[in-house]
């Protein structure tokens, strides 16, 4: 069974009965619905806001039985690439992690749109293949085994793809809640497209690192502003002296006046404490930076992985989009003639077109794998338009 994703908007719009209520108490009774940790956190501060105490929101949302899932990193990191785009349109932290899911689930949804193909392409071959027994049984020599088991493989084909259009509809359920959409909104069939094999580089995406993951950025600027209090510090215990005039002039008379001030500050006697802050801004200073190159290097391993898995990914689907499936196309046809000419038996036949299908379906898949790696990718180092 499919899980939902609820948004802050959706919670806070059942509990307040507003639009859209029905269509969450619909998810909420299949028991299959989930909040992420930074939505349902949302959810209890607006509750809060609204004069709830604390125990009490808490109460409330947990009482809705919904799933609280933690945010894994590559979400939460997407989220923050998403800020200089959704920014203005007012999208808060938890809209953008709704977002960054949905780009995975829609490339579920293409999947799932290319699997229905083929099984529709597989569904017509079997309604040409059985009508083809249908006639060959009519004749008084032949016997309808051949034209009972087509009829029988194609009523499973025909429940198979009944199941993957029950998945969809499901997919696209979830993706609109995802994105604040209604339910029933409907989404065109999404095509994954060919492989790219042009893999992204691993060095050149390593090198991006600092300058395009949100981690890493923010840390450069803990580390920066640790830097900006460290020469703060420093000029503050250094001793000041600052000259300040004013001048008095009354016109019609011979009487002038100015005054002089002078001021000095001798931060000598409070040494110590301009020290400890020194050495306290050098200590932020130093660990920002240790925790810059600590998380380089988790996401260096990150993106290298990625990096591999498109590549991999590119391979297999180049390969069964290739040799394997011209061999396959190659059998599968050579055992439809030969079937027809009664020298093969039906069952070489299902095997063969499975087998033919099967390869097909599984390109797809590698594409789709493909698709998610260099998903996973641009969390790590987004492209910064």
């Amino acid at each position: 069974m499919r899980r939902y994703l609820l948004d802050a908007s959706a919670v806070l719009a059942f509990m307040s009965n507003e639009t859209g209520a029905e269509k969450v108490r619909a998810v909420l009774l299949e028991g299959q619905a989930g909040v992420t940790a930074i939505n349902i956190s949302e959810v209890a501060a607006k509750l809060i806001a609204r004069g709830l105490s604390s125990v009490e929101a808490e109460f409330q949302c947990r009482s809705m039985g919904l799933d609280i899932l933690e945010t894994d990193e590559g979400i939460a990191f997407a989220a923050a690439a998403l800020v200089p785009f959704t920014q203005p349109l007012g999208l808060s932290l938890g809209d953008r992690v709704c977002l960054a899911t949905a780009a995975r689930d829609a490339i579920e949804l293409a999947l799932a749109d290319e699997s229905i193909a083929l099984q529709s392409a597989q569904l017509k071959w079997l309604e040409s293949m059985t009508e083809n027994a249908r006639q060959r049984a009519a004749n008084p020599d032949a016997t309808g085994i051949d034209a009972l088991r087509l009829e029988s493989e194609l009523a499973r084909e025909t429940q198979i793809l009944a199941a993957a259009r029950r998945t969809r509809e499901s997919l696209t359920s979830s993706l609109n809640l995802r994105l604040g959409r209604p339910l029933e909104s409907p989404w065109p069939t999404l095509d994954l497209g060919n492989a790219s094999y042009s893999v992204p580089l691993a060095n050149s995406e390593i090198a991006r690192i600092s300058h395009a993951n949100p981690k890493v950025r923010s840390l450069r600027e803990m580390a920066s502003a640790a830097s900006a209090e460290t020469r703060i510090a420093d000029r503050e215990r250094l001793p000041q002296l600052s000259v300040g005039v004013d001048v008095d002039t009354y016109s019609g008379s011979d009487f002038r006046s100015a005054s002089l001030g002078l001021k000095m500050s001798l931060p000598y006697v409070n040494r110590s404490s301009y020290s400890a802050k020194i050495a306290a801004s050098q200590l932020r200073e130093k660990a920002a930076l240790q925790d810059i190159e600590t998380t380089r290097l988790e996401v260096a391993s990150g993106v290298l992985a990625a990096v591999a898995e498109s590549k991999n990914a590119a391979a297999q689907a180049r390969a069964y989009s290739g040799e394997v499936y011209q061999r396959a196309l190659s059998a599968s046809q050579a055992v439809e003639g030969s079937w027809i000419s009664s020298k093969s038996s039906v069952a070489d036949l299902l095997d063969a077109q499975r087998q033919l299908f099967s390869i097909r379906l599984e390109q797809r898949r590698f594409v789709a794998m493909q698709r998610v790696a260099l998903e996973e990718l641009n969390q790590l180092v987004p492209k910064l338009n």
